[in-house]
């Protein structure tokens, strides 16, 4: 008999090795697969490009009737994407705009040169300038403002 018991300790005593063995790789089955999901969110989010301007309203103060006047409005792209512009509309036909056509590169500077012309024009005028864009907005607005005497 001591020889029977001494195997069923030796066998408990492996047993008990294998199983605390086994809980001991549980705990960082379950970090593996916190990290696994953590890594699947990031990989879901989008990437954006976002306008970082230096002024988003433009006053050309008091001018006369028949001035044509020129300003620019400087931006960064200050997003995780290039920044595309698909086009740029005018609130008035008096407002011509001009910008790069090229993606604008991450931590690259640009700017979108409006020109205004006063001709036939009296009094506050209030133009609004439609920027439709790859960013998470799609649309950001310029404004110019004037007064024509």
């Amino acid at each position: 008999m001591p020889f029977f018991s001494k195997n069923i300790f030796v066998l408990l005593l492996g047993l008990s090795f294998l199983l605390s063995c086994q809980q001991a790789t549980k705990p960082e089955d379950k970090s593996e697969k916190i990290i696994v999901q953590s890594n699947k969110k990031s990989e879901g989010e989008h990437s954006y490009s976002k306008f970082a301007f230096t002024k988003e309203i433009h006053k050309f103060g008091e001018i006369s009737e028949g001035e044509i006047l020129v300003c620019e409005f400087y931006f960064r792209n200050v997003g995780n994407a290039n920044l595309i512009i698909n086009s740029i509309e005018s609130s008035c036909g008096c407002t011509a705009v001009k910008w790069k056509k090229e993606p604008v590169k991450v931590g690259e500077e640009s700017k979108i040169t409006v020109e205004f012309d006063s001709k036939g024009r009296h009094g506050k005028q209030y133009k609004v300038l439609t920027i439709f864009a790859n960013t998470k907005r799609k649309v950001k607005e310029l404004k110019i403002t004037a007064t024509i005497k």
